[in-house]
């Protein structure tokens, strides 16, 4: 079977969406953008993946509404504005733009091949495999696939440019297929940057809508970007080794297609993609790029800072905690600035406070990153959580610091459970360590009840309102768990025994009624909100 000579992104089906039926389907570029109004979103192979072709939707809208000035703020409105009473993506807007660029969107062009390197070779003609451009088959881990082995000897098309996006943006570092023609190749290697390609350097924030068309609004970073801010598409094809007449990014849609990798598909007739090569690219340190990266926040680094100049790093996520649990440095600028939020988030914040958008609209934050091991080489854990709110309580200040303190509450709560727990171990004569089953029983507990009462969040002026009624459901819903966990101590721990007291030689007699006494008390001081519960003894 001979193979295609051109497949055209713009125009062939390509990127996985979601309908609002629900429905799972195929669309070319100029399609999604087109209906985007009428998508619920993208329903990409794995989470990352939808980000990196968000990010790559974006990017093709700024550079089709590119101004020859850094806009102001009102400019930005204005624009928003026009775009949201329209309620679709205007595309006579952005056609004339995707025919100018069009050649550079074909995935098998002989000279300017999508996202690739035409003649990318080695010296010694091998290949990466499949199995390093598919990020959900990471080497003895395969954390998030559903393939089998026979599985990735090939890719549709259509699949591998998913896949060739999503490793631009979230590439491990690690030795690569040395590039012939790269200076920096040394023994056919290409040796690691240390960093992952430019997105997995983040941990990213995302504000979706109700639809993608709301979503490409609400994440459109028109107040960064100016006329020197140009998409990869736009730049002079680059060749095999670093391109040293563009050094840094000068813009966010420069960042969202940054040219992390050299890559290059192969084919071996029919439609099919049956190999890769993936080689260094640009290096991209993630040092002080706050000033272009919207999606994400960002933390002072005391270690890589000097007396003369702060160094901000972004934030990543903890796959272990959910999203609420480090909500605050998302959304606050602290005091002393040792953190700013994401701009996404600043950007709701000026939609709020223009009267753009209504304070108690819904919002979904999602957060989504990878995490990665052995000097960033491997992939080994991921993140993609959403929190639904109000406009108003992830932007207003005053709700934004009583969300901050109801999920510190949590954490102070969920600890006095897990001492709770190694209490009672110890009463039975273990060694207390029953806490970290209780820590993560615990906060599984109030990740349904805080999310339900983080929707009630839209007036500042009920903020009293609000903290009682967190403390009511929290401390309830830990009491019943606390209770539980005693009623399930067994008669070892009701008998108790002499333990050591902190900072004495004098044992106590340790039992349930003692240790749950002690759980009491610290819910009192964790929840003074909550009405006290006189009856705490053992059920």
């Amino acid at each position: 079977m001979t193979s295609p000579s051109t497949f055209d992104l713009i125009h062939q089906p390509w990127i996985r969406v979601r309908t609002l039926a629900g429905v799972v389907e195929e669309r070319s570029l100029r399609d999604t953008l087109a209906e985007a109004s009428t998508l619920r979103g993208l329903a990409g192979d794995i989470p990352t993946q939808d980000i990196a072709l968000l990010r790559l939707l974006l990017a093709v809208i700024l550079g089709a509404t590119r101004s020859l000035h850094v806009r102001t703020e009102k400019e930005c409105l204005d624009l928003f504005e026009e775009w949201w009473a329209r309620g679709a993506v205007p595309m006579e807007v952005l056609d004339p733009y995707l025919e100018r660029v069009c050649d550079r969107f074909d995935l098998l062009h002989n000279e300017t091949p999508f996202y690739q390197v035409a003649g990318l070779s080695t010296l010694s003609g091998k290949r990466t495999g499949l199995s390093k451009l598919i990020a959900d088959l990471p080497p003895n881990h395969r954390l998030f696939t559903t393939r089998g082995g026979e599985e990735i000897e090939s890719l549709s098309l259509a699949e591998a440019a998913r896949w060739l996006v999503h490793c631009q943006a979230f590439d491990p570092s690690g030795i690569k297929t040395g590039a012939a023609g790269d200076d920096r190749v040394k023994g056919g290697r290409g040796y690691p940057f240390g960093y992952p390609a430019w997105a997995g350097n983040l941990g990213l924030v995302v504000a979706e809508g109700r639809t993608l068309f709301e979503t490409l609004l609400f994440n459109a970073p028109w107040r960064m970007s100016g006329p020197d801010d140009l998409p990869v598409w736009e730049r002079a094809p680059v060749g095999p080794g670093v391109d040293s007449v563009h050094p840094g990014p000068l813009g966010p849609a420069d960042l969202f297609t940054w040219p992390s990798r050299r890559l290059r598909l192969f084919m071996e007739g029919g439609e099919w993609v049956t190999d890769v090569q993936i080689s260094n690219g640009d290096r991209l340190t993630p040092q002080d790029q706050f000033h272009f990266e919207p999606m994400s926040a960002w933390r002072h680094s005391k270690a890589q800072s000097s007396a003369g100049q702060r160094v901000m790093m972004p934030i990543t996520h903890d796959p272990s905690r959910r999203i609420w649990q480090g909500l605050a440095p998302l959304l606050q600028h602290p005091a002393d600035r040792a953190s700013l939020c994401a701009p996404v988030v600043e950007w709701l914040n000026t939609l709020r406070y223009q009267g753009v958008l209504d304070s108690t609209r819904l919002i979904d934050l999602r957060v989504v990153g990878l995490e990665y091991g052995t000097q960033n080489s491997v992939i080994v854990g991921a993140v993609d959580d959403r929190l639904a709110a109000s406009v108003a309580a992830l932007t207003d200040p005053t709700l934004v610091q009583t969300a901050a303190d109801a999920a510190g509450q949590a954490s102070q709560g969920v600890l006095a459970l897990a001492n709770l727990a190694g209490n009672l171990d110890r009463a039975a004569g273990g060694e207390g360590n029953a806490r970290e089953r209780a820590f993560e029983a615990g906060y599984a507990l109030l990740d349904g009840p805080f999310r339900e009462w983080m929707l009630q969040l839209t007036d500042p002026a009920l903020v009293a309102h609000y903290h009682v009624a967190w403390a009511v459901t929290a401390a309830g819903v830990l009491r019943r768990a606390g209770h539980d966990l005693v009623a399930d101590a067994g008669s070892a721990a009701y008998v108790g025994r002499h333990v050591s007291r902190a900072g004495t030689d004098n044992p106590q007699l340790l039992d349930a009624g003692l240790a749950l006494l002690w759980f009491g008390a610290a819910l009192a001081k964790v929840f003074p909100q909550a009405k006290p519960q006189p009856n705490e003894v053992i059920s």
